[in-house]
């Protein structure tokens, strides 16, 4: 009878022990649900046009890497950094005090300047940038690290058969009857089923709403946000945005402008923008001789913008703005009538921009010098209703940077009247603008996935993939859960950008490609011609 029992308990030991093991590494890993990528964030301050990096935060407290991007051209100087927590919580006011500061010294020579900061907490905080004259504040989140309520079970099961394994070896080897073992081993077994279920369906449960993407965030709903009190919704569905432009510009003279976003229905200010292709705002500025800025606002309060900028000629300019809010998708939001830059007394003499290159029709193919790089703009035949597809080939080696995420730009407006010598004007009140981007050269066909942008049809943002075996260069693939994209010191795209979109209505169109090489960003004008369908 001792033998047998004993042998009974090294099986039920054996046993267990087997069980555990082989489920173990069944259990997902501790994760930081609410952590993503590094946050790009492309910010026209003052004449510098930065890019600023937030490095992802893997701890809490711990430190916050910034680093900020120069381009060709931009002054050396020094730059204040200093973070703020903002966010309320229960029975904690928003602080609003900065927590830490740091120094970044702007070299000369373009590239990447790097300061660190420390937070100590999660939840919403806020990143001050200030040049001496001006301060922009960018918003983010401090991410939690949470553990999911699958894991909780798969931690808890794993427990609780921790627990009784010992007590199950102890009940069969001192009882009277063995068979009181059994009790405990069905616990044991019990807590390892749970275990193994919640592993097995915590992959394909879907995550909270997430903090700063979809929810508005707080202290609270970042460090928990598997509450029920957050809700169970998937439509988050907010107002569009109305955009006023204040300030004055008069020609050759740096000005600023001042851009509110009011909510469509409340009338209050929108303060829930996202960051949209690495910028929480794209301004999109057409002179009157067809001269295109691509600017990015500093963010100076809650629901208002600003921008600082030299106009080189007096007149109406056309202006629009793309971006995201949280819940409302991504909006081209036209400014109704542009502004007006004043003339100057002194007489100044406007700058010229290039002359645009001529495509449509029989020609195909068009050849530029830009600021030293030989371009050279190609199309497919142009018809409206039909994909057309324009690749820009920048010098002839594979040294482009990725801008704003992106290898390439391509901004659109159209139709405009042949012959109008106020572009600006025909350009404010074209039915189409767009904005379409390219990811670079692939030789993988049906890969053009687009969502186009327009102010007739609704169109808007496009991700072109490019054309099937469209030739030479690398392309930038989307980053996965979890990584980040290149960041502009990475210098091997290219030469080849090519662009599909769809022209709604057939006339002549004005175009700017815009890419960055050698830290400086090329805008290539285009003139495209697009014809009527065949009836």
């Amino acid at each position: 009878m001792p033998v047998s029992r004993a042998a009974r308990c090294r099986v039920l030991l054996v046993a267990g022990l087997w069980i555990v093991l082989a489920t173990v590494g069944m259990a997902p890993a501790s994760a930081d649900s609410a952590a993503g990528a590094d946050i790009s964030v492309a910010q026209s301050l003052g004449d510098r046009e930065l890019t600023i990096v937030l490095r992802r935060v893997t701890s809490v407290p711990g430190p916050l890497r910034v680093d900020v991007v120069t381009h060709a051209g931009t002054a050396a100087g020094r730059l204040t950094l200093a973070v703020t927590p903002t966010g309320a919580g229960s029975g904690r006011p928003a602080p609003g005090v900065p927590t830490a500061e740091a120094v970044v010294e702007l070299g000369g020579t373009p590239g990447m300047y790097s300061a660190t900061v420390d937070v100590d907490r999660p939840g919403p905080w806020e990143l001050s940038i200030g040049d001496g004259a001006r301060v922009a504040r960018i918003p983010f989140v401090v991410p939690a690290q949470v553990t999911s309520p699958p894991e909780r079970l798969v931690y808890l099961g794993f427990l609780v058969a921790g627990v009784l394994l010992p007590v199950s070896v102890l009940i069969a080897m001192r009882a009277r009857h063995s068979a009181w073992a059994l009790i405990p081993a069905g616990g044991m077994v019990a807590g390892v089923a749970v275990s193994v279920t919640a592993a097995l369906l915590s992959a394909s449960l879907p995550l909270p709403p997430q903090p700063g993407s979809q929810l508005d965030p707080t202290v609270d709903n970042v460090t928990d946000p598997y509450s029920l009190s957050q809700p169970l919704i998937s439509d988050f569905s907010r107002p569009p945005v109305l955009l006023t432009v204040a300030g004055s510009v008069t020609a050759g003279r740096p000005g600023d402008l001042d851009l509110v976003l009011i909510d469509a229905a409340t009338g209050t200010a929108v303060d829930d923008l996202l960051v949209h292709d690495s910028a929480l705002m794209h301004l999109l500025v057409v002179g009157p001789s067809g001269g295109l800025s691509h600017l990015h606002p500093i963010r100076i309060a809650p629901g208002r913008f600003q921008v600082h900028l030299t106009a080189p000629e007096p007149g109406r300019y056309a202006l629009s703005a793309e971006l995201a809010r949280r819940g409302g998708g991504v909006q081209m939001v036209r400014a109704a009538t542009g502004f007006t830059v004043m003339p100057n007394d002194a007489n100044v003499t406007p700058q010229t921009s290039s002359a645009p290159l001529h495509l449509g029709g029989a020609d195909k193919s068009a050849s530029m010098v830009l600021d030293g790089n030989s371009i050279t703009v190609r199309t497919t035949e142009a018809v409206e209703g039909k994909p057309t597809t324009i690749t820009a080939q920048i010098g002839d080696t594979s040294d482009l940077q990725p801008w704003l995420g992106m290898v390439g730009h391509l901004i659109m407006a159209g139709p405009v009247p042949d012959g109008n010598a106020d572009i600006a004007a025909a350009v404010q009140n074209s039915p189409v603008w767009g904005h379409a981007h390219s990811m670079g050269p692939t030789s993988m066909p049906d890969m053009n996935g687009m969502h186009d942008m327009s102010g007739m049809s609704g169109m808007h943002d496009m991700q072109a993939m490019g054309e099937a075996g469209s030739g030479r260069g690398v392309m930038l693939m989307p980053p996965v859960n979890g990584e980040s994209p290149p960041d502009e010191t990475v210098a091997a795209f290219g030469p080849d950008v090519p662009f599909t979109f769809t022209f709604p209505v057939a006339g002549r169109y004005r175009l700017w490609i815009q890419v960055e090489r050698n830290y400086t960003v090329l805008t290539v004008p285009v003139v495209l011609d697009v014809a009527a369908a065949r009836r």
